[in-house]
C-alpha cells in the first residue's frame, strides 16, 4: 500500500530533479528553445533520413504539430527540410551545423547531471534505480 507520506517523498524527489533537467533546458541555448522544440532536435540528432511522418510518430504528436515545430526550428536556423523530388510529399528534416552544435552541448551536458547523480549511488543501487524507472516506465507505457 502506497502512503501519503511517499507520496509526498516522491512528488517532492521528482520536482528538485525536475528543476535541474529544467535548467539545463533553458541553459542549452541562446535561441529559447522550448521542451518540445529540444526533444524534437533529440530525436532528429538519433535518426538519419528522418520523414516527417516518422518524426510525428515517434515524438507521438500529430504531422501538423511537428510541421509547427519544424518550421520554428528552421527559422532559427537548427534544422533542415527537404522535399524528395521524385514524391513532394516527402519532406525529410535533419539538424543544421547550429543544430548539432547545441543539441551536442545539450547532450554532454545531460550526461554530466546524470553522472553526477548516479555517483552517489553504489553500482548495485544505480542498477536498482534504474530497474525501478525501467519498471515505472513500462506500466506507464501500457496504459
Amino acid at each position: 500500500m502506497v502512503t501519503q507520506e511517499n507520496i509526498v517523498r516522491f512528488l517532492k524527489a521528482m520536482n528538485r530533479i525536475s528543476r535541474v533537467f529544467a535548467s539545463m533546458e533553458n541553459s542549452a541555448s541562446d535561441t529559447s528553445l522550448n521542451k518540445l522544440e529540444l526533444t524534437t532536435l533529440e530525436y532528429i540528432s538519433k535518426e538519419h533520413d528522418l520523414i516527417m511522418s516518422k518524426l510525428a510518430g515517434g515524438l507521438g504528436i500529430g504531422l501538423s504539430t511537428a510541421t509547427g515545430i519544424i518550421d520554428r526550428l528552421i527559422e532559427k536556423n537548427l534544422v533542415t527540410r527537404e522535399r524528395n523530388h521524385g514524391d513532394r510529399r516527402v519532406v525529410k528534416v535533419a539538424l543544421s551545423v547550429k543544430g548539432e552544435k547545441i543539441i551536442s552541448g545539450y547532450q554532454i551536458q545531460k550526461k554530466k547531471a546524470i553522472e553526477k547523480m548516479m555517483n552517489m549511488l553504489s553500482e548495485k543501487e544505480q542498477e536498482y534505480f534504474i530497474s525501478i524507472l525501467e519498471k515505472i516506465a513500462n506500466a506507464s507505457k501500457e496504459d
